[in-house]
């Protein structure tokens, strides 16, 4: 009799192995995780009356995926990767994104410490960090100064009255929308940056976990 959850405890086992073993050459790691299965295969063969505890006692002693790994690493000469430590380049990149937003960009994605999803949020999400925010004010302060001239021009063609009165401003609304879109550039670099050191460290701390 087949153990009703056997497919699952395996296919778990086996993907737990492939992700301890994600460092290793895609030709050893298959040729490992095939190995693995091949011996559950055999002892599962040997038992008289399979069960779903047969097959975690199978498993066990199998080993634990990370242990099984090391042991490939060991007996292979393949040594663990070594976790990324973040320096200056990933500080200035996190410190220039909002400020100084091309530079800070660039030094992103030299950097190796970020995956290419934090990249692209970091060139993106800020339009231009603090500059795109300075020249988004600079148009709209553009866009509601100034006067409205009116000139009086008889038959003759000679202007004989020329009078001129301030630019009506935005509507209630509009200022609001327009505030909270400046708030929003404003605010975005600042958030930007927050997340890529967040990251920065979220990544840091798997890293050191997993070593």
């Amino acid at each position: 009799m087949t153990a009703p959850h056997a497919d699952q405890l395996i296919d778990g086992y086996l993907a737990r192995l492939r992700v301890a073993a994600a460092d290793l050459p895609s030709s050893v790691r298959d040729e490992l995780i095939e190995d693995m299965r091949a011996h559950t295969a055999e002892a599962r063969a040997r038992e008289p009356q399979e069960t779903d505890a047969s097959i975690l006692n199978i498993l066990d002693r199998l080993g634990e995926p990370v242990m099984v790994v090391a042991d490939a690493r060991e007996r292979l000469g393949i040594r663990p990767p070594q976790p990324y430590r973040p320096g200056l380049l990933d500080l200035a990149a996190v410190i220039l994104v909002p400020f100084a937003w091309p530079l800070g960009v660039i030094l992103l994605w030299i950097s190796p410490a970020w995956r290419w999803r934090d990249k692209l949020i970091g060139a993106l999400v800020p339009p231009g960090g603090l500059i795109g925010a300075a020249l988004f004010g600079s148009a709209f302060a553009t866009a509601h100064s100034g006067a409205v001239c009116v000139a009086v021009t008889p038959a003759s063609g000679q202007a004989i009255q020329n009078s001129c009165q301030p630019a009506l401003g935005p509507s209630p609304l509009e200022s609001a929308l327009w505030i909270a879109a400046a708030i929003l550039l404003y605010g975005l670099p600042f958030i930007t940056a927050g997340y890529l050191a967040l990251r920065l460290r979220w990544a840091r701390q798997a890293q050191l976990a997993l070593s």
